[in-house]
């Protein structure tokens, strides 16, 4: 070969090793890049439910549009059952069994969760209690509230944007005025919300964060939650959960949830919207490492309803919808109080807030009852909780006691701020020289009675008369503490710790017969 030949040689081997040919004078095109891996994870990642109990999971896919799982456990059928949506069932036996989410994109791509199937010891039931922040410097002083008396403490609270405080939807609206701010706790430096939640965790209580509540916040969660907006709100929660170390999250939606005809929603979308921002909260706070680890999971609870015996599915069964939420959540709460228990008017008898037992056709609401509705369309006992209201409402005053019709009866006074517990001490009410005190063996309850014209307080003279009070004592919280503890039930809540604080004695006797009721372990 010639010396023109081997250079010729040379080229071209040069260039066939960098991929190019006597043509390309740019050095080579790079290789597109590899496609995305998919990845997946699944929340909760390990968890322990007794027996036939119900759980739901949730996976999130990466790398792929696809962001659908498929499920199955490991186990097969003698480790549960899992539906397409992530609701696991548990066998009846105990043992440590498997679910898996398999990427529909990739499904060799998995992600495992470890469930701990156990016979539950003997349980302590929670005691969740509400703080109304917007009361600190009015209403039970921060460094007065006693942690020891609650498993969980709520701090009340911020909205959804869009909703009741406003705001652009997507946002976290703070709600609870300067309790927010910093420099105003008693320590001098940091805000009463971080103060309080740091007093939980040094008293080993959890701390939630409220989100949302009654009236406009339904409009802000239906703005926050459609699929587009989510994510967004999601983030910010979470961010916010993780800047004030709270160790989860009540999501008070009580409005829209039968939709909404002028926003275009129909009730089955609220209800999705509900359980796709429970189910993304959950799986977004898991995969942050302040709730990573054992004992660490983001906590979710909900406030849902006690129901009437009149409006029962077949079978004494709930809607299945309210069913599905409790089955998402840690603590599904009956917001069973006030109004919602007793009404006025028409074909209603007068009743009582909070009663356990009783109900009829014109009495409709008991605790026992709306129980067993859940229990019956599939939720476990333990998961649900009783309300407790510090506050009463009344009849009159014509109205004098239970039981009576209510058709043509023009009082009848549910506001709780109004008629909260250190009011009605403050006031009167409670006096026995105002009124008469009553038990009701059948409800477990107390209430008071007053006599002909009924009673107004004479510091109040513009207040309606009252006839016929229904209130929580501590005789009424001791049978409710003992009857959560025989029956299995979850707990209860407090709303709200603040309207039992009485400032004369610096005491707060409703707080204090709770804890002695349902926590009498703790010292």
């Amino acid at each position: 070969m010639n010396r023109r030949g081997i250079a010729l040689l040379a080229t071209t081997l040069l260039l066939a090793a960098c991929g190019g040919d006597s043509g390309d004078q740019g050095g080579g095109v790079p290789p597109p890049p590899p496609p995305p891996v998919v990845q997946v994870s699944i929340a909760p990642a390990d968890v322990e439910i007794v027996p036939s109990a119900i759980q739901q999971f949730a996976c999130t896919v990466t790398g792929s549009t696809n962001t659908q799982c498929n499920w199955r456990v490991q186990e097969g059928a003698a480790g549960g059952t899992i539906s397409a949506a992530g609701l696991y069932t548990a066998p009846a036996a105990t043992g440590t069994y498997h679910v898996i989410a398999a990427s529909a994109a990739d499904p060799n791509r998995t992600a495992t969760a470890t469930v701990r199937v156990a016979t539950p010891t003997a349980a302590t039931a929670w005691v969740t209690g509400y703080y109304a922040g917007w009361y600190w410097d009015v209403m039970y002083p921060p460094q007065e509230v006693d942690m020891t008396a609650m498993t969980h403490f709520v701090f009340g609270r911020v909205a959804p944007g869009g909703g009741s405080l406003g705001g652009t939807p997507g946002t976290v609206v703070r709600g609870a005025g300067t309790a927010h701010d910093p420099g105003l706790s008693p320590d001098g430096t940091r805000s009463v919300e971080d103060y309080l939640v740091q007093r939980a965790h040094a008293a080993q209580t959890r701390a939630l964060l409220m989100l949302g509540g009654d009236g406009p916040d339904g409009i802000g969660f239906l703005l926050s939650t459609t699929d587009a907006m989510r994510p967004t709100f999601v983030r910010n929660v979470v961010d916010y959960l993780v800047a004030h170390d709270y160790d989860g999250v009540d999501i008070d939606w009580e409005n829209e949830l039968e939709g909404n005809a002028g926003m275009g929603v129909s009730a089955a979308e609220a209800r999705r919207r509900l359980m796709a921002l429970i189910s993304d909260i959950r799986t977004a706070a898991n995969s942050r490492p302040r709730y990573s680890g054992a004992n660490r999971p983001v906590i979710v609870t909900f406030p849902g309803y006690a129901v009437s015996i009149n409006f029962l599915e077949p079978g004494g069964r709930v809607e299945q919808w309210q069913a599905d939420v409790a089955n998402m959540v840690d603590q599904y709460n009956l917001m069973s109080y006030g109004a919602g228990t007793a009404f006025n008017g028409a074909g209603w008898d007068s009743w009582f807030s909070g009663p356990i037992f009783g109900a009829t056709g014109t009495t409709p609401y008991d605790l026992n009852t709306s129980i067993n509705a859940y229990v019956a369309t599939g939720v476990p006992r333990w998961k649900i909780g009783i309300g407790i209201g510090f506050y009463g409402i009344y009849y009159g005053p014509t109205i004098t006691g239970p039981r009576q019709s209510t058709a043509g009866n023009s009082t009848f006074i549910i506001d709780d701020v109004a008629l909260r517990y250190n009011e009605l001490v403050r006031k009167g009410y409670l006096d026995d020289r105002n009124g008469t005190y009553h038990w009701d063996d059948t409800a477990k309850a107390s209430y008071r009675s007053y006599g002909a014209g009924g009673y107004v307080p004479a510091i109040d003279p513009a207040s309606p008369r009252a006839g016929y009070l229904s209130y929580d004592d501590e005789r009424s919280i001791a049978a409710k503490g003992s009857w959560v503890r025989e029956t299995g039930v979850g707990g209860t809540i407090l709303w709200t710790i603040n309207y039992g604080y009485l400032p004369q004695s610096r005491t707060n006797p409703l707080l204090a017969a709770t804890k002695r009721a349902f926590l009498p372990q703790r010292p």
